[in-house]
């Protein structure tokens, strides 16, 4: 019999060391540096934890982690209609996630996904021989937030939060008064590394710019943690042989979907 409730953050974290944190980036960040904005709701079978869907606040969207413990049977349909109820979300709702094959596939079995999923590379940096000796950049202060939250804005960047350009370093690169090039992390700290929000302006692309502010930031993130970690679309084919030529290796292929929680149960 499988039944379902909120896991508190104290009761879930007992799954970090079972998590493998390549396979389970997003995941992982959820347990770690989105916890106090993360609500995790839990599948159960004979009271063994078998899923969790978590959810977190603080994207222009509702954002979710899946993950499945072990080759546990998953009821998908019954741990999405509970988690719509409990978080009160609409069912027309377009959330987003990033899954693996198996769990896409799983997802799509129950008519969840709107769209077509996108191919999601997570690259781990592996050579630090071949990251630039770069320091074009600079540190971004508070008096700058505003132009840089508006900078990003413009270049799209769907997953950026508020509070990371305020606990995490943002480098920028300038002209004159006005930013041409920013990039700084989506986590920090000695447990996950994540570079991402790096954005170069249209009219100064193909100068080298991101090259140069991609090393300084992975020289910056080596200091926190010897893992560091990138997440580029697969088909962004510069992007990727940019960060392959910084010395990052591709470690999961993964998809970014929009699911809704609407079922047919």
């Amino acid at each position: 019999m499988f039944s379902h409730r909120l896991i508190t953050h104290h009761t879930i974290i007992e799954l970090l060391p079972n998590i493998n944190t390549e396979q389970n980036l997003l995941f992982y960040s959820y347990l770690t540096q989105r916890k106090d904005k993360a609500q995790y709701v839990g599948q159960f079978m004979n009271s063994q934890l078998t899923a969790v869907l978590a959810y977190f606040s603080e994207l222009s969207f509702p954002a979710f982690s899946f993950f499945r413990v072990e080759d546990q049977d998953i009821f998908l349909p019954e741990l999405i209609a509970f988690t719509r109820e409990t978080i009160q979300l609409d069912e027309s709702a377009v959330c987003g996630t990033i899954l693996c094959q198996r769990d896409l596939e799983l997802f799509q079995s129950c008519g969840l996904i709107k769209g077509i999923p996108q191919r999601f590379l997570t690259m781990k940096h592996q050579d630090e021989s071949k990251l630039l000796e770069a320091h074009i950049a600079k540190r971004i202060n508070e008096n700058e937030y505003s132009k840089v939250i508006d900078f990003l804005h413009s270049g799209e960047m769907r997953f950026f939060t508020r509070s990371e350009l305020e606990n995490y370093p943002f480098l920028g690169i300038k002209e004159g008064e006005d930013f041409i090039a920013v990039g700084g992390y989506h986590f920090y700290d000695s447990q996950l590394v994540e570079l991402g929000n790096i954005v170069t302006r249209l009219d100064y692309r193909g100068r080298g710019l991101a090259k140069r502010l991609t090393s300084e930031l992975t020289h910056l993130g080596k200091k926190r943690s010897p893992d560091v970690y990138l997440g580029v679309l697969a088909n962004n084919v510069p992007a990727v042989r940019l960060y392959v030529g910084l010395g990052y290796q591709t470690t999961m292929e993964l998809y970014i979907v929009h699911f809704t929680l609407s079922t047919a149960i």
